[in-house]
């Protein structure tokens, strides 16, 4: 028993103090702790802006997200799906700078500035609902037809199948979805500055121009922290909504 508790706090915590440590060293290393507090105003303000593109983005990727790769399972789409899936994969493979470069250049053709909050948002938004469209999908379909066809004869609706059993079943998949998503969003948001977005990409890219660690290591390790911090979040909140029997079911299968 105590080598089983000792194993799981050295499994939590060793992470953490390797985390910790790195952080220290690049901080010292590079000079980043001063500057950073030399410039806390800045810092919070560019923090704000940064977690203020996260959320929003994040918010419509996964409404979006999710109701589209619900709408794809449903009957009468069965032609359609594989073609809008086909766009996801293609358009997920571009690269995140590619889209950025997208946004600025096309976005004045339909009356839309190419620069500021707003076009960084729209740019961030199609590079990160793929992944939340794509385990949507593949998380309602994973669902064993035997399951629906015992709820269609105790006498459910469609809706009740899709709400009741469906999305309850498919939600690990699609956390997955919506964590990798955030991940995406959180590592592309420092581009934004690019195009006038804001964000903690003003310290990294003001550090790579003038060739100085200490400040691009003061954006980007606050930048992987707030990555590791809404994993940590998503992670806690998928462990509340996912039922019991679903986790159970996971875990079994985790162990196969």
């Amino acid at each position: 028993m105590t080598s089983k508790v000792f194993t799981g706090l050295v499994r939590k915590g060793l992470p953490a103090i390797i985390t910790v440590a790195v952080i220290i060293f690049l901080y010292k290393t590079y000079g980043a702790w001063e500057y950073t507090v030399e410039n806390l105003p800045e810092f919070f303000r560019l923090t704000f802006e940064h977690l203020l593109l996260v959320l929003i983005t994040m918010c419509f990727s996964i409404s979006i997200g999710v109701t589209l790769g619900t709408v794809m399972t449903r009957e009468g789409w069965e032609k359609i799906s594989p073609v809008i899936m086909a766009v996801v994969n293609v358009w997920q493979s571009i690269p995140s700078l590619g889209v950025i470069a997208l946004a600025y250049g096309l976005l004045p053709f339909i009356g839309l500035s190419g620069i500021g909050m707003v076009p960084s948002l729209i740019a961030i938004f199609m590079f990160s609902v793929a992944p939340v469209v794509r385990n949507t999908y593949a998380g309602i379909e994973s669902v064993s037809s035997d399951i629906k066809e015992a709820a269609i004869g105790m006498g459910m609706t469609k809706q009740q199948i899709l709400f009741r059993i469906e999305l309850p079943n498919a939600l690990p998949i699609i956390m997955g979805g919506i964590r990798t998503s955030t991940a995406l969003v959180v590592g592309t948001a420092p581009l934004a500055f690019l195009i006038g977005g804001g964000g903690l990409g003003f310290w990294i890219f003001t550090g790579i121009a003038l060739v100085d660690m200490g400040i691009m290591t003061a954006g980007a390790v606050p930048v992987a922290l707030i990555a590791m911090l809404f994993d940590f979040l998503l992670e806690i909140g998928e462990k509340m909504i996912v039922s019991r029997g679903v986790q159970a079911d996971e875990a079994q299968l985790a162990a196969l």
